[in-house]
């Protein structure tokens, strides 16, 4: 006989879980940076976005991050109606790659963090992140 599944007891192997699922929809950012695309890197380095392409730069506050750029990592950061930021995602403590957590970085080494656009706000590091010129066009930002 099937048992009902109300009348079902509570394992804590399923408390868990269900609050592992609980605490990753409440701390995940549905902001987080999202893989850039239509990214041309131009043979005198430097990178161009196109805008059309990356719907995630449509608002003040959107990521893109570019990877693997000469074995960089870059985010683009939309500040203002007009203006962006591209920073390195190198931590400029010693080096270690930074993740998005919310709305900032966050270093995966020793836990120093910086707002989107680079200012440091947490140590170790005491320094923002590098900032890449940046030049934009209706439909295309170059970085570098």
């Amino acid at each position: 006989m099937e048992q009902n599944p109300a009348n079902r007891e509570v394992t804590r192997r399923g408390a868990l879980c269900a609050l592992s699922l609980i605490g990753v929809g409440i701390f995940a950012s549905p902001e987080s940076a999202v893989a850039a695309t239509g990214v041309k890197v131009l043979a005198s380095g430097k990178v161009q976005v196109t805008l059309r392409s990356n719907p995630a730069l449509r608002k003040v506050g959107g990521v893109v991050r570019i990877d693997n750029v000469k074995g960089k990592s870059i985010a683009l950061v939309r500040t203002s109606t007009k203006g962006y930021t591209a920073v390195n995602l190198l931590c400029t403590h010693m080096g270690g790659s930074l993740f998005q957590s919310g709305n900032q970085w966050e270093c995966e080494d020793h836990g120093a963090t910086f707002t989107l656009a680079g200012k440091n706000l947490v140590g170790p590091a005491t320094t923002a992140l590098k900032q890449l010129p940046v030049r934009a066009t209706a439909s295309v930002v170059t970085i570098g």
